[in-house]
């Protein structure tokens, strides 16, 4: 099963995102960290102009995972989840994050079709382990 992590940005978020992968692979996972900073993702998604080519370039990854986990930094782009609906649709998703990422998770959660669990709070295992099966189970 491939699992995608969607990193919003920052240390945080790529700390939070090799602490779960690190919990996922041993359970047979496939893992992809997809870093959102790095992308150069536009601020804001217009239907009105072509996909931009950094939004094109996560799309296959994007189609190819089984699963999602969020990585919630302070600041999400929204625009993705505007450009990438198509991909995000009728797959399990789950949300991560430092401190309290609940608010943020709230905002994109209408942009997946499924979720599967609240936010994974960093360094609790037990809530990773019970997410990561839950993920399993959904798809």
């Amino acid at each position: 099963m491939r699992l995608a992590f969607i990193i919003g940005g920052g240390a945080d978020g790529l700390a939070v995102a090799e602490w779960l992968s690190c919990l996922a692979c041993p359970r047979g996972f496939e893992v992809d960290l997809l870093d959102l900073q790095a992308a150069g993702l536009p601020e804001a998604c217009s239907h009105e102009v072509p996909t931009p080519p950094a939004v094109q370039d996560l799309v296959p990854w994007l189609a190819a995972a089984d699963a999602f986990v969020v990585v919630i930094p302070e600041c999400f782009p929204m625009s993705l989840a505007d450009w990438c609906a198509p991909q995000w649709r009728a797959r399990p998703a789950a949300f991560a994050g430092r401190q309290d990422a609940t608010k943020a998770a709230g905002a994109l959660r209408p942009f997946f079709a499924t979720t599967v669990a609240e936010v994974i709070r960093y360094g609790r295992p037990r809530s990773a382990d019970r997410v990561l099966s839950l993920l399993r189970r959904e798809n």
